[in-house]
């Protein structure tokens, strides 16, 4: 389910989908997978991972924390990142 989601990491031609119960490799690109996910959901917050907005404990400049995980932001999506996350 979308909502069980965490985040996602590429790998290649490889995606890892973490999720509150495990994790799931499928045999996709980040960019299908993005597609895939709904935009008010799940954020690309880099090259290599797609995040979930509402598991989102917070975030810096730098990364993003999601539980005790903290996934980087790239210096390409870095303004929109922002913008859209200090967005009331």
């Amino acid at each position: 389910m979308l909502q069980d989601i965490l985040y996602v990491e590429g790998m290649g031609n490889y995606v890892k989908v973490f999720t509150e119960s495990g994790v799931i490799i499928t045999k996709n690109s980040m960019t299908t997978v993005e597609t895939m996910l709904p935009e008010g959901l799940f954020l690309r917050v880099h090259r290599s991972f797609i995040v979930s907005k509402t598991k989102i404990k917070s975030f810096s400049g730098e990364v993003i924390a999601i539980g005790k995980i903290e996934i980087p932001i790239g210096k390409l999506y870095k303004n929109n990142v922002i913008k859209l996350l200090s967005a009331p």
